[in-house]
């Protein structure tokens, strides 16, 4: 009888050790694509016509790595308003010389909590002197416009 607990002890112990290793071991993580549907439908064509141009796309960068914060006596303040923000592509040259970044609008930015981001989007941008076009059509005839 004494031999059962010692063992029942024995697997409980180990069980207990795998529940703690695999919770200190746990990432809740899994891939996915970096763009949704509507981001690639609107990628695949712009891609086309950035070729013609000869220029790069960069999907999805941060906002912080685009713009610098200039007042050093607020320099957190004004950087956490854009530490969390991306803009859906940026436009380079072969360089990667910035020449302008796209939003890709939706229904989504219709909100006033939209409507206020990205006002102070197109606020940062302007002041940065980066040109920040918007589109809300998925079409080919629009995407020629951006690089004009």
């Amino acid at each position: 009888m004494k031999s059962l607990c010692y063992i029942s002890g024995i697997g409980l112990l180990l069980v207990l050790v795998f529940i703690l290793y695999r919770k200190k071991n746990y990432y809740p993580y899994a891939a996915r694509h970096l763009l949704t549907k509507r981001e690639y439908r609107f990628y695949l064509l712009l891609r086309e016509v950035a070729d013609e141009y000869h220029c790069i796309i960069c999907p999805k960068v941060g906002v912080k790595d685009l713009l610098a914060v200039t007042d050093t006596k607020q320099y957190m303040k004004y950087f956490y308003k854009i530490a969390q923000k991306h803009v859906d592509f940026v436009i380079c040259d072969k360089d990667l010389y910035v020449l302008f970044a796209i939003e890709l609008d939706d229904s989504t930015h219709e909100t006033k909590d939209a409507k206020k981001r990205d006002h102070l989007k197109d606020k940062a941008f302007a002041a940065a002197g980066i040109p920040l076009k918007r589109i809300r059509e998925i079409d080919k005839k629009q995407i020629y416009k951006l690089f004009r």
